[in-house]
């Protein structure tokens, strides 16, 4: 059995007073954040140095400027003392007050106009909650709330139900997104003919999942990761994009022209979270609040 180290513990004090050196770039300030006195930091940074093998500052008359190498080791672990702080605030809450916070994982669009709609009705109710929001794409949401880095997420299913629960908000069909001045704008229904040649603004890797039984010979003229984000490169007019009423209702800041596409799809977007996790009175809040910016948009809650 292995012994324990009784420097256990120390390597997460020097990384921690180097990430704080590498935000304030100072070690007086660096200090004054973490409650403890400049020599202190000082020495936890050269130790740090010490584990990493070389030099990761060099002093100048503007202060403390981080080399190359620094920038990489920060890059890496900051988000590692993000989530161990989100941990501790966790166990403490767990034994303290209830906690008046709710971290929300939504895509990339749903944080534009969607997410604040929803916050700014959940705050006419719950003055007192703070929010933190992470935009991201449909696998990380269930990651970070898997994690317990989120409390609650929007995505859409197909979900595990070994590892999350949900409550469906919407179900959404296929719709073709296009500028009101494209010559398809007209019609009241948009096919795979009709499209034919047409260029693409697709969700990189999830163009398949549309299942439009289209195969991908069309021209792609933008793919990219940010899910909803293809409003903004259809508004140019730069091509066309397949995608569903509940992404359509995001995009009506870029004023598309928005036509029911055949043949169509289903899909079904959720409130989530992670099973078993405890209830909180935030959480249900949340999802009621998701729900009336649905009956607001007049999407449907639940499937025909």
């Amino acid at each position: 059995m292995r012994e324990p180290n009784e420097d256990s513990g120390l390597g997460l004090k020097r990384a921690r007073a180097f990430v704080e050196v590498m935000k304030f770039g100072s070690t007086r300030r660096a200090a004054q954040c973490l409650g403890v006195t400049q020599s202190a930091v000082s020495q936890q940074l050269k130790l740090f140095e010490d584990l990493v093998g070389e030099k990761l500052f060099v002093r100048d008359w503007r202060g403390l400027i981080p080399t190359t190498r620094a920038i990489e080791i920060y890059n890496k672990i900051d988000r590692y003392f993000e989530t161990l702080v989100r941990i501790e605030k966790e166990i403490t809450g767990s034994f303290g007050s209830a906690r008046e916070s709710l971290t929300i994982a939504a895509p990339h669009l749903s944080c534009l106009s969607f997410v604040p709609k929803v916050i700014s009705i959940l705050d006419r109710t719950e003055p007192d909650v703070e929010f933190y929001v992470r935009a991201q794409g449909y696998d990380q949401i269930a990651q970070n709330i898997l994690t317990g880095e989120a409390d609650v997420g929007i995505s859409r299913l197909p979900l595990d139900d070994r590892f999350f629960e949900w409550r469906t908000i919407a179900v959404s069909k296929c719709v073709c997104m296009m500028s009101p001045k494209h010559p398809l704008a007209h019609k009241s229904e948009i096919t795979a003919d009709d499209i034919a040649g047409e260029r693409y603004i697709i969700l990189d890797r999830e163009f398949a999942s549309h299942h439009t039984g289209m195969a991908l010979e069309e021209p792609v003229k933008v793919r990219t990761d940010a899910v909803g984000f293809v409003g903004g490169y259809v508004a140019e007019g730069l091509g066309i994009s397949i995608a569903n009423e509940f992404i359509a209702a995001q995009c009506a800041l870029f004023n598309l022209k928005v036509v029911p596409f055949h043949p169509s799809a289903t899909y079904e977007y959720v409130v989530f979270w992670r099973r078993g996790s405890a209830k909180t009175l935030q959480r249900e809040a949340f999802a009621d609040a998701v729900q009336s910016w649905v009956n607001d948009v007049g999407l449907r809650p639940v499937r025909d």
